[in-house]
């Protein structure tokens, strides 16, 4: 109730102002305490002739009952039933009005209901329905043993009538308590499940980098394997001792590619026969964007820098390949008939890689009806921190969106004009924070 009322003063309230449901429930409960009080004391004191001030301390503890069910609700039973029961014996005498149940002491019992059953464990709830019963009978038995003008039949009548209200308001405070707790569970089930999602999405990635990198890692083993164990027979004059060093270089290099072997098998799986192919190199980004041409994608590319070719490893041109495959893949699911703008731009220490879209027509049907969205980037991440880079990404200003990645490059040595070997200038900041909304 008091998150259908948080949500009708919303509405009128300032967009970065919200009503907290628990301070408005407050609120409600401590102005129909008081309200009640002065009700209840009232028409105790002036229409069942009750004593005045016993009339105003029970009343005080009755509905003093109401917000102390808020805290404690196992407290508020325990005084809202003794309230209850002491009430009817102060006026009982006066024909005419309802006893044992007054119209206010009724209501604000079954407010105490209400708020126990919103609130505490439906056995608490029960109890205070019961007990108030049991109270305003036990009240109407001492009436008619102790007082000779006793009112029998209508005392049960009130009885059965405070019995159906209460008993309806129990009944619908304990079934929206239990549609709350299920609503909440399915919520944290459903983040629990999305967590999980984006995780097990996270691993699935890692294990086809380390899968793909076996395959570039294992292509230099087997070339160093091939050359050590060769270099005896290619190089006429070798001495034992440097044959014997070609040999253990030539057995470290086959060790290692059987170890690998037997790690990749773990990572190996029914549906990764594909993957044995061998995997794409950033020079056959070309080829990649003629294909997206062809399917009726706008897709321009700009170079610009130093050629990157030479300093480029396998890993890392396969991190950028993919990181441009993906963005493109995501620009036209999500930016139908989008322009889409690929910049790199190359360095002696990295390559930065833009790929910027517009908003095109906005998102497809399959885009739309995604469960579980941003895995893409996801991975486009993992793959650069694979080769020590990073990627960014976010909404541009005209409603497009935009990947960046900055990948380090090797520091191998490369010719100079003089035809001596110099090596490259290390990375020396790469970093780039990651603007994309959480």
């Amino acid at each position: 109730m008091s998150v259908m009322l948080t949500r009708v003063f919303d509405r009128f309230m300032p967009p970065n102002r919200r009503l907290n449901p628990e301070a408005l429930a407050w609120i409600a409960v401590i102005v129909l305490a008081i309200v009640m009080l002065a009700v209840e004391s009232s028409i105790a004191v002036s229409v069942n002739e009750a004593p005045v001030a016993l009339a105003f301390v029970v009343t005080i503890i009755h509905v003093g009952s109401m917000p102390l069910s808020m805290l404690r609700p196992l407290f508020g039973t325990i005084m809202s039933i003794a309230a209850c029961t002491v009430l009817p014996l102060l006026g009982p005498l006066v024909s005419g009005v309802p006893w044992p149940w007054m119209v206010p002491m009724m209501i604000t019992q079954i407010v105490i209901i209400l708020i126990i059953g919103l609130r505490a464990h439906w056995g608490v709830a029960l109890g205070a329905l019961l007990g108030s019963i049991a109270g305003s009978a036990l009240a109407a038995v001492i009436i008619h043993f102790f007082v000779a003008d006793s009112r029998s039949d209508g005392a049960i009548v009130n009885i059965l009538i405070y019995s159906c209200i209460a008993g309806g308001v129990y009944l619908a405070a304990v079934i929206i308590q239990q549609w709350q707790l299920i609503r909440s569970q399915l919520v944290q089930e459903k983040e629990n499940t999305a967590e999980e999602h984006s995780k097990r999405v996270t691993i699935e990635e890692r294990a086809r980098i380390a899968r793909e990198l076996h395959d570039i890692v294992a292509h230099s083993m087997s070339i160093i394997n091939i050359q050590a164990s060769s270099a005896p027979f290619r190089h006429e004059g070798i001495d034992a001792e440097v044959a014997k060093e070609f040999d253990d270089i030539s057995t470290s290099a086959r060790t290692a590619l059987t170890e690998m072997r037997g790690l990749l098998s773990v990572l190996r799986n029914d549906e990764g026969g594909g993957e044995l192919a061998p995997q794409p190199k950033f020079s056959e980004i070309d080829p990649l964007i003629e294909k997206a041409r062809q399917a009726g994608v706008q897709v321009t590319v700009e170079r610009s820098g130093e050629p990157i070719d030479h300093l480029m490893r396998d890993s890392t041109g396969l991190a950028g390949y993919r990181i441009i495959q993906e963005a493109l893949s995501n620009a036209i699911r999500h930016a139908r008939n989008s322009a889409i703008a690929i910049l790199i731009r190359g360095g002696s220490s990295a390559v930065w890689i833009s790929v910027t879209n517009d908003h095109g027509d906005g998102p497809g049907e399959a885009a739309k009806h995604e469960k579980h969205s941003r895995q893409g980037l996801i991975g486009m991440r993992e793959r650069a921190a694979s080769v020590g880079g990073e990627v960014r990404s976010g909404a541009t200003a005209d409603g497009g969106f935009e990947v960046e990645a900055v990948l380090p490059l090797s520091p191998r040595e490369r010719s100079t004009d003089d035809g001596e070997p110099s090596a490259d200038t290390p990375v020396t900041d790469t970093s780039v924070k990651d603007k994309e909304t959480p």
